[in-house]
């Protein structure tokens, strides 16, 4: 029964617990990685320019994740996710070494950056293919999402805190190279839990997908047209921080912007909450529509408001369709393709949204020098607007259909998980 489905009974599936607490472990590790490369790298070649082409690097090549996935769905987590782990980690504590090497050569710190980014394993996909294993009903899944995503959300607000609590007793170039051990630590961990072992058995002898080819889930047209929603999406709320950034200079406020992220934050938090406790149903044309009406609602609230405090509680609002959005989407993106290739369909998922919210920003900045922060705020409601007229003309294609399906291999191995065992 669905009222017995509690993030705690979800937790005790399975042995996922040590799972999710592995993925937590390894998360942690993207979360910090960013400021703590950036203030290495430029602590070590008093550069911006080399800090910001490193973390340029990293993030670039990042947008990999799903190629990555796919050959996780393809050869099996133990054959592929150590080795992953291993590269990124091996990356960071050459950079590391670097810097405490003073050596202030910025390419050396770029182009390892960019290894740092192409090795660096999908644990987020991965753990989101435990919990599909884990939750066969749609309630139940629906839940472990919102408790994944929140987690993921108060990790990116805790990971900075970390950084800085480190950086009191040691350098950051030793920050560095923690991350990559947190890394390895957790993606060894999640490849030996329980949970991972149970879903490589449960793959074995397993129907999966026929012979998707090099197209994968881009053979589903329903799934290519919720990336078109995802993109939309990410382009609408990609201008936000830039332009609240904008909007507290202009008032003369500008350090209080970290207030009003965490508004955003705890708002989408909560929102993730809430979505997975009390949504009964799977209605995906209808939860996006109305997540993306209130989405846009709310960024239209933004554009006059310029009291901090004002827009603090309209971000908070707006923050509580932020997490369920994506919640929404994975749910969405699990009934349009086959279970051999819901790794890698999440992994796009998060990938379109990011471009999405890179491509948002940067159109920000331009409309902000040319028109101000409120301009910007209106473009993202905008966006949004015309995001939801397309969902709502072309939404019956997120309709799950069936897929076709093969046996399994004749020695008993499904393709996800050729060398699992």
């Amino acid at each position: 029964m669905t009222d017995t489905i509690t993030y705690r009974s979800i937790l005790r599936r399975d042995g996922v617990f040590i799972a999710f607490f592995a993925a937590t472990i390894g998360r942690l590790s993207y979360a910090m990685i960013s400021l703590a490369l950036l203030l290495t790298i430029q602590g070590a070649t008093h550069s911006y320019a080399a800090a910001g082409a490193s973390l340029g690097g990293y993030a670039l090549i990042s947008f990999l994740m799903p190629l990555k996935s796919r050959l996780i769905d393809r050869l099996g987590t133990k054959a592929v996710l150590p080795w992953l782990s291993l590269g990124f980690t091996l990356c960071v504590f050459a950079i590391s070494g670097l810097a405490f090497e003073n050596v202030g050569a910025a390419l050396p710190y770029i182009a390892l950056s960019v290894g740092a980014g192409l090795f660096a394993p999908p644990l987020g996909p991965s753990m989101r293919a435990i919990w599909a294993g884990v939750t066969p009903e749609s309630a139940a899944r629906r839940r472990a999402y919102s408790l994944d995503g929140v987690v993921e959300e108060v990790l990116y607000a805790v990971g900075p805190l970390v950084v800085g609590g480190i950086l009191l007793i040691a350098p950051s170039s030793l920050v560095v190279a923690i991350t990559g051990v947190m890394n390895l630590m957790g993606t060894i961990l999640l490849v030996l839990s329980p949970a991972s072992r149970h879903n490589s058995r449960k793959s074995r002898g397993a129907t999966i997908s026929a012979s998707s080819g090099w197209a994968g889930p881009f053979k589903r047209r329903g799934f290519v047209f919720l990336l078109l929603v995802l993109l939309g999406i990410g382009l609408s709320g990609g201008p936000l921080e830039v332009s609240l950034v904008a909007r507290s200079e202009s008032v003369g406020e500008g350090s209080s912007v970290g207030y009003l992220f965490a508004a955003l934050s705890i708002g989408s938090a909560v929102g993730g909450l809430l979505w997975g406790r009390f949504i009964r149903e799977d209605r995906p044309r209808l939860h996006l529509a109305a997540l993306i009406a209130v989405s846009a609602a709310f960024g239209l609230m933004l554009v006059p408001t310029t009291n901090l405090i004002a827009t603090a509680c309209v971000l908070f609002c707006a923050g509580l369709a932020s997490a369920p959005l994506l919640i929404t989407a994975y749910v969405c993106s699990d009934g349009l393709v086959p279970a051999g290739e819901q790794r890698e369909a999440s992994t796009w998922v998060n990938t379109l949204n990011n471009i999405g919210v890179a491509l948002g920003a940067a159109t920000a900045g331009i409309l902000i020098d040319r028109g101000g922060p409120g301009l910007a705020f209106a473009a993202g409601a905008g966006m949004y607007v015309l995001t939801l007229i397309f969902l709502v003309i072309f939404g019956q294609l997120l309709s799950p259909r069936p897929v076709e399906q093969i046996p399994a291999s004749r020695d008993g191995v499904g393709n996800e998980d050729l060398v699992d065992g």
